[in-house]
């Protein structure tokens, strides 16, 4: 329900409560018991844009004051422009023209606009005429324009100043602070200029217009955001690569483009394209795109260092329980948080299975390693088994060259007396040379191969070289075809031995990485791995972080891992290298548990990335390597705790409780002691500002289109027709 003033043909006023002004009038004709004239139809919506837009309702034959030249001197020119950029009411407008030209008379044309009579004079002062214009007809006009570019202007300032004061500009309520401020200011002007009272009523009307103006403005800035939405898929090239710009906005966002996905990248453009600062829309885009979301305080969102401060503070109790309670919840809940992404992006690295413990990795790859050496080497020895069934001859001067061959290494480094029983082994072989039987040959082998077993001596170094050169010599006279007989005995020592070359290539490589993880040795009587089990993971990273980043032909050896290992045993081996950077990642005590440290894991991690690049390609995807490097700016902002580390401000905090027994019992000391409130008012502000920390701010666009909303709001919600709107509105409310 709302109230109507109806007026009859003769005149009379009357006010008629009704849900429409068609009721009523119909109410008021049957009080009357009359025929009253129905008001003409009110314009809809549409309508009355394109009548405001067209300029429909004023006079062809009437312009504005600037589609004239008035005859005024240039200080009335400066004064009608302040007046008209300053007030949309008729009664101002009067009063102002009238401090500028007191001859200036007013008129009203067919549509009820004012219409201002300006004179014209002589040389004497004498007015010889009227010109006639609009100072602000309805529709839109230059005025309104003034106006509107006035609020925008205004605004931006009048933000700064009141975010200089600690006021609140951005949101509903900000909107209706600046609102309020600029209706004060504009107030004061307009009443300046037309020597009309100051119109305290004006401020409420503009804080109610300026936080209409931040909707709207909102509103705006969000479409236009929304009309230039970017895809993942629309900020990379065909390789995958974030685009230059794209790139570029990162790096100033302060993050490492390497690391961002192109979801994130996204996220991270569109807030900026719709207004909002680069690093806290960076922040917040990467802490809410991780596997389990970080919550953020204010200051670790913002940057703001007097808000990580206050923040600081708050958490070591200089604010009261309460506010060291809210901090102290709120800091759990980054650490369970931190936590759990630790253990998902473990767990990725082999889908499907649980998180392994450290060294549980290393071991499984050593396993599925020394399986693979074992059936290889039985394969080895099933074909030469088959082999010795045949009989093959080797070419005569192929042998005597591998004779020469095996006695040259010898003498290089051996003599009679340091390996006398590999000297006589060469004297046997020279009789299996002679025979040319493949088959000989290679029962010599075997037995001058006895001597490498065991602890290490200088006849089983002596039998290694011999036994290298003879591997070497017949594997040439094989592929050479100097090895004659049936063809398949040929066939089958051939595969016999190029079957063993291969074997003892990848398998018995000194230094190789292979051979480190598979090769035995004798133990208190017993054939074991010369690398234990639990040590494998070790052998092959390094014991720590800092190893797997230093370690030299690492990236080389993941390469043969990765082409010899099955798909899960190489993840579990993934699992075993990212294990070690989580342990970077293991902080101070506090409250008994281990909290995570960010900060050191993004070091050592940036170590890993910047020392051993190669290390990190092998091991793990770009998708992974983007993730980890997510979670260690977002963990490193999480954790920082390097903004009060002297606890300097917590201790600063206590000065007055500490200077009071210096000053005395006073009255004054005693209240600042003893007084409840005086101490609650205190903890109350604190424990406010606590909570209002640990809920991460809405990343509201600060443009100054938005800005501009609230003053524009305001600017038109002072005026006649919006406050009468407003007006309406509230009545309508509380009427229902």
């Amino acid at each position: 329900m709302a109230d109507f003033e109806l007026t009859t043909p003769d005149g009379s006023k009357y006010v008629v409560t009704a849900e429409t002004e068609q009721q009523a009038f119909a109410a008021l004709q049957k009080m009357l018991g009359g025929s009253i004239p129905q008001p003409a139809p009110q314009p809809g919506i549409l309508e009355s844009a394109g009548n405001w837009l067209t300029g429909a309702n004023r006079e062809e034959t009437i312009g504005g004051p600037l589609s004239l030249d008035l005859p005024m001197t240039s200080g009335q020119s400066a004064q009608m422009t302040a007046l008209m950029a300053t007030t949309m009411s008729p009664d101002r407008l009067k009063s102002g023209l009238q401090k500028i030209e007191p001859d200036v008379q007013f008129r009203e044309d067919s549509f009820g606009n004012l219409v201002a009579l300006w004179p014209r004079k002589d040389a004497e002062g004498k007015v010889t005429g009227f010109q006639q214009f609009y100072p602000n007809p309805a529709g839109l006009d230059v005025s309104d324009v003034m106006r509107g570019a006035g609020a925008v202007a205004a605004a931006t300032p009048v933000g700064r100043v009141l975010r200089a004061v600690g006021l609140p500009t951005a949101g509903l309520l900000g909107g209706a602070t600046i609102g309020a401020t600029e209706a004060a200011l504009v107030e004061g002007a307009s009443s300046a200029l037309s020597g009309a009272p100051f119109q305290a009523k004006d401020i409420p009307y503009g804080a109610v217009g300026g936080a209409a103006g931040e909707l709207i403005g909102r509103g705006v800035q969000s479409a236009i955001g929304a009309m230039g939405r970017t895809t993942p898929a629309a900020i990379v090239d065909a390789s995958g690569n974030l685009l230059p710009d794209v790139a570029a906005a990162l790096r100033n966002a302060g993050l490492d483009p390497a690391s961002v996905s192109p979801a994130i990248a996204a996220s991270v453009m569109n807030s900026i394209r719709a207004g909002v600062d680069a690093g806290p829309a960076a922040i917040s885009a990467m802490s809410r795109g991780l596997p389990t979301p970080v919550p953020m305080t204010r200051g670790q969102i913002t940057g703001s260092a007097g808000q990580q401060l206050f923040e600081d503070m708050a958490s070591k109790g200089v604010y009261g329980n309460m506010g060291e309670a809210l901090m102290t919840a709120q800091r759990q809940r980054q650490q369970g948080a931190l936590t759990q992404n630790l253990d998902q992006i473990l767990e990725s690295l082999r889908p499907g299975s649980a998180p392994i413990a450290r060294g549980e990795g290393g071991a499984a790859a050593q396993e599925a390693l020394t399986q693979a050496r074992a059936a290889q080497r039985a394969e080895t020895s099933r074909l030469y088994t088959e082999a010795r069934g045949t009989t093959a001859v080797v070419d005569p001067q192929a042998a005597l060259n591998v004779a020469d061959a095996m006695r040259a290494e010898y003498r290089a480094g051996f003599n009679q007396r340091t390996a006398p029983t590999v000297a006589a082994l060469l004297d046997d072989f020279d009789t299996a040379a002679a025979s040319g039987d493949i088959r000989a040959m290679m029962q010599w082998r075997e037995q001058a191969s006895g001597l490498r077993g065991g602890a290490p001596t200088v006849e089983g170094a002596a039998a290694g070289r011999v036994i290298n050169a003879f591997d070497q010599k017949i594997e040439e006279a094989i592929n050479n075809a100097l090895l004659a007989g049936d063809a398949d005995a040929v066939a089958k020592w051939g595969e016999a031995i190029s079957n063993y070359a291969d074997f003892a290539s990848k398998w018995k490589s000194k230094g190789g990485v292979l051979n480190l993880l598979t090769e035995q040795t004798t133990r208190d009587g017993d054939r074991v791995l010369k690398v234990a089990p639990e040590r494998a993971a070790d052998a092959i990273f390094g014991a720590t972080a800092s190893g797997l980043a230093g370690k030299t032909g690492l990236a080389r050896d993941l390469v043969t891992l990765r082409a010899t290992l099955p798909a899960d045993e190489w993840n579990m081996l993934r699992q075993d290298a990212f294990v070690r950077l989580m342990d970077t990642s293991k902080g101070a005590f506090r409250g008994g548990e281990q909290q995570v440290s960010g900060v050191n894991f993004k070091k050592a991690w940036e170590n890993l990335t910047e020392k051993n690049r190669g290390v990190v390609n092998s091991l793990f995807t770009p998708e992974e390597r983007r993730l980890f490097g997510q979670f260690a700016d977002v963990s490193a902002r999480a954790t920082n705790t390097a903004v009060n580390a002297s606890n300097s401000a917590a201790a600063a905090g206590g000065i007055i409780q500490r200077l009071i027994p210096l000053i005395g019992g006073t009255k004054v000391a005693q209240f600042m002691l003893n007084v409840p409130i005086a101490r609650g008012f205190t903890e109350a502000i604190g424990g406010t500002r606590a909570l209002a920390a640990t809920q991460a701010p809405a990343l509201t666009p600060r443009t100054p289109l938005t800005i501009g909303g609230a003053g524009v709001g305001a600017t038109v919600a002072t005026s006649e027709p919006g406050e009468n709107r407003i007006n309406r509105t509230i009545r309508g409310l509380l009427a229902q």
